[in-house]
């Protein structure tokens, strides 16, 4: 089926999904509206979403040889993308490039396939991998990234973030609001504006934070053998809480008690009347409770 014909199937049956030939390059357009929902899924190869100041989204590259279709379907206020492949365990790469309005919400989904996104400025990022890593730069209300062996890096705005990797690294900045972060085997880095509540765990890895709680947000940091940095402004208030069995625990909030008897240590400390609250735990990983 030629170019032209795939798009005038499109301009007949918006929902209809489309077969695309293995190796073949794409060049598609669709016209769709600036909030648009846009869902793409690719199995292996790359995927690069960017946002442009166009209501048309666009997608180019270049289908693996594994490829046995490219199913969409495209209305004015939805698009969805996906690649099929003949055989699952024997997949070839397929990169895509897509360009949406910036205002489109999009949900990405990959197994080895890297994904980057950029330029959007919506209300929803969804981008998850399996084996890739996932790296956005964007501005979004509520975001969720997450890779189980890739690394996983946020830059740009938002109030609102998930992020999850059991062996990458997760690196976020530009983030405020509400913060989960999950880890494994991972280190966690995360730059924050103002926040109102963050979960932080991990297994192995290290958390490093910096940041400033709001009058009544909490902080929760768990590690069981990565060390936890937590760095806060000098004038921060709020309540203090650390806990370690046989890791150190080095403030400048307050001052540490150790256990009479056998290992263990931990800090309670109450500064000003703030109502925030910082509560860190480690089990065998030293925690560092220090001014910005």
């Amino acid at each position: 089926m030629s170019t032209g014909n795939l798009k005038l199937v499109i301009a007949l049956l918006a929902l209809a999904p489309l077969a695309a030939l293995a190796g073949q390059t794409v060049d598609e357009r669709w016209g769709i509206d600036a909030n648009a929902t846009v869902s793409i899924e690719n199995i292996a190869g790359e995927i690069v979403v960017q946002g442009w100041d166009k209501n048309e989204a666009h997608l180019t590259g270049e289908l693996g040889k594994s490829v046995e279709e490219l199913e969409i379907s495209a209305s004015s206020s939805s698009l969805q993308i996906e690649v099929i492949n003949r055989n699952e365990r024997n997949v070839d790469s397929t990169e895509l490039k897509l360009m949406v309005p910036r205002g489109a919400s999009v949900d990405i989904s990959a197994v080895s396939a890297d994904i980057d996104v950029s330029g959007l400025d919506n209300e929803k990022l969804t981008a998850s991998s399996v084996s890739g890593d996932v790296e956005v730069n964007a501005t979004s209300k509520r975001v969720s990234i997450e890779s189980v062996s890739g690394n996983v890096e946020f830059r740009g705005q938002t109030q609102r973030i998930s992020a999850e990797s059991v062996s990458g690294d997760i690196d976020l900045s530009g983030i405020a609001g509400e913060i989960a972060a999950t880890t494994v085997s991972g280190d966690m880095e995360l730059q924050a504006g103002i926040v109102e509540s963050a979960k932080l765990e991990t297994v192995s890895g290290d958390i490093v934070v910096k940041g400033e709680i709001s009058g009544n947000g909490k902080l929760r940091a768990e590690s069981m053998s990565g060390d936890v940095v937590i760095m806060l402004p000098a004038s921060q208030s709020g309540l203090f809480k650390a806990q370690s069995f046989s890791g150190r625990i080095y403030t400048d909030f307050g001052s540490v008690s150790h256990a009479k008897h056998g290992p263990g240590s931990h800090l309670k400390h109450v500064k000003g009347n703030g109502g925030a609250e910082v509560r860190v735990e480690s089990f065998s990983g030293n925690i560092k409770l220090k001014h910005d």
